[in-house]
């Protein structure tokens, strides 16, 4: 069941949707409203919450705004760079897809509204507009 109020878990889950869980037992709860085909599997749309997943199993999931939830410091969407630095105490960092990260909490990522210059430091009020959460080898 999508729950817009769950918590987001880094490498494990968000809106009670589980990493690693078989997609074809979502639409039988909640309805997507679109799903879209992709080279690397396919993307399913559920409005605040979208969910990729790949030979039907679920590898991430996005949420987007509309979503109550947060991370364990309070870290939400609508939340700064700065928010996330401050909560977690470490500088945020662009990964090689241009996502950001926080470096001591893996599992999970984020976009932020458009920049006004080209460096994270520069951005620190940037607000969340989604997160992401997918399974990693470190998260335990």
């Amino acid at each position: 069941m999508i729950d817009l109020d769950a918590s987001i878990v880094p490498g494990k889950s968000a809106a009670g949707v589980l990493v690693g869980s078989i997609v074809s037992e979502l639409p039988a709860t909640v309805p997507s409203q679109s799903t879209t085909k992709m080279p690397s599997g396919e993307k399913h749309d559920f409005g605040a919450v979208k969910v990729w997943a790949k030979n039907g199993v679920i590898i991430q999931v996005g949420v987007y705004s509309g979503y109550r939830g947060s991370l364990q410091p309070g870290i939400r969407v609508g939340s700064t760079i700065s928010d996330v630095e401050d909560s977690f105490g470490c500088s945020v960092k662009e990964d090689e897809e241009d996502k950001l990260v926080v470096p001591n909490s893996p599992g999970w990522c984020f976009e932020t509204e458009e920049w006004r210059n080209q460096t994270v430091s520069n951005n620190r009020n940037a607000r969340i507009v989604s997160i992401f959460v997918f399974s990693c080898h470190q998260c335990v």
